[in-house]
């Protein structure tokens, strides 16, 4: 399966370096009113980066990187925009990104991109697949955020070609009547069981064809199907939701909104129970450093001892850098000759990811009791 762009822009991203970098990020409103703010408010954001860039490196520099930003600019849609939207604009690179959740207001001129909302984002960034289920048809849709696409191909969709036929009893006398009425529904429902067990079961095995080990499957349907399809599938370990309910006739669109609100809860609950074994981890002195003791995961983060790095997604904080020794971080400015880190956050953020550690964006006041970040080492 195909993974959405956001893996993809998130290394285009990182993997500029040493030029001017700017990163332009927005929240946006879908709805009116507040909508009618956002281009007003991007356009202030664009004229403060102008600002900025003619300041330090002059016009000549300026004018392409700008005409970068205009374009981007040019392609918003306000009218139907997302939670956030991110420009990113360097001498190699042109990217408009649009977030699915919630962003802070950052404008960002530096050697590197601020790729933090790009690094949240890609956890969500998880293809799935959708398994809607009828007693008639069986229909395949891969899915990632909320979009999915459905499969028409030799396997999917797949109708139920053996439904069950049956007669009405015949009129018996008065006494036996009842007697065959219940016998008959008996066995109508026995066989009805059979018969759409067997065609769930053949519905699994054609699966194989889609899903890797980890692949996570979204299954629809009424409760009896999704319980008999549960019985004979041996795909289990991958379902990461079911849906109860006739879905057949929703389109994709629909569909999509529908599956992406319970693929984000499966990994929301995904990220809290990482966030869980972090706990406990300082809990039992684990090799864990915590955002109390910010200076320590610096000097980790550049040896490359960083393994997971935790840190709400909003966190931010000014450091203070010796120019004797880059090892010596401040958060308040020291007597002796320093270099500004107007994000340190960030800064770690980077360094973790370059030496390649994991960095897991948590939920705000996540992890309010470690002062906001803490790092799993290596050692």
């Amino acid at each position: 399966m195909k993974k959405n762009m956001q893996n993809d822009e998130l290394r285009l991203l990182q993997n500029e370096r040493n030029g001017i970098c700017i990163s332009i990020i927005l929240p946006t409103h879908p709805l009116s009113p507040d909508r009618r703010t956002d281009r007003v408010q991007l356009e202030k954001d664009i004229q403060q980066a102008r600002s900025h860039i003619q300041s330090r490196y002059g016009n000549a520099v300026t004018g392409s990187l700008m005409q970068k930003i205009d374009d981007l600019y040019n392609q918003l849609d306000f009218m139907h925009s997302t939670a956030g939207v991110g420009l990113f604009v360097s001498g190699h690179v042109q990217k408009l990104v649009r977030f699915f959740f919630p962003v802070k207001e950052r404008v960002s001129i530096s050697d590197k991109f601020d790729i933090r909302d790009l690094l949240y984002a890609s956890f969500y960034d998880v293809p799935y697949c959708v398994l809607v289920l009828s007693q008639k048809v069986a229909k395949l849709y891969n899915g990632n955020l909320n979009t999915v696409i459905e499969i028409a191909d030799k396997y999917f969709p797949v109708k139920n070609s053996d439904e069950y036929e049956y007669n009405r009893p015949s009129r018996g006398s008065s006494y036996a009547g009842y007697s065959n009425v219940k016998e008959f529904k008996k066995d109508k429902s026995v066989t009805e069981e059979i018969r759409l067990k067997s065609f769930f079961r053949k519905t699994d095995e054609l699966l194989h064809n889609y899903l890797n080990i980890d692949t996570p499957i979204i299954a629809a349907g009424d409760n009896k199907d999704l319980v008999y399809f549960s019985e004979v599938s041996e795909h289990d370990q991958n379902i990461a939701c079911n849906i109860p309910g006739n879905y057949t006739a929703y389109s994709e669109r629909e569909l999509g909104n529908l599956t992406w609100k319970a693929m984000k809860q499966f990994l929301d609950n995904k990220k809290e129970n990482l966030t869980g074994d972090l706990r406990e981890q300082i809990g039992t002195g684990g090799p864990v450093i915590t955002g109390n003791a910010i200076g320590e995961i610096w000097r980790a983060a550049l040896d490359g001892r960083g393994y997971k790095l935790f840190v709400e997604k909003d966190h931010s904080l000014t450091g203070y850098v010796s120019d004797n020794n880059e090892y010596e971080l401040y958060l308040h400015p020291p007597k002796h000759a320093y270099t500004i880190v107007p994000d340190i956050v960030n800064r770690i953020i980077e360094l973790v990811t370059e030496k390649y550690g994991e960095v897991i964006l948590v939920e705000n006041d996540a992890l309010r009791d470690h002062s906001r970040m803490a790092l799993l080492t290596r050692y």
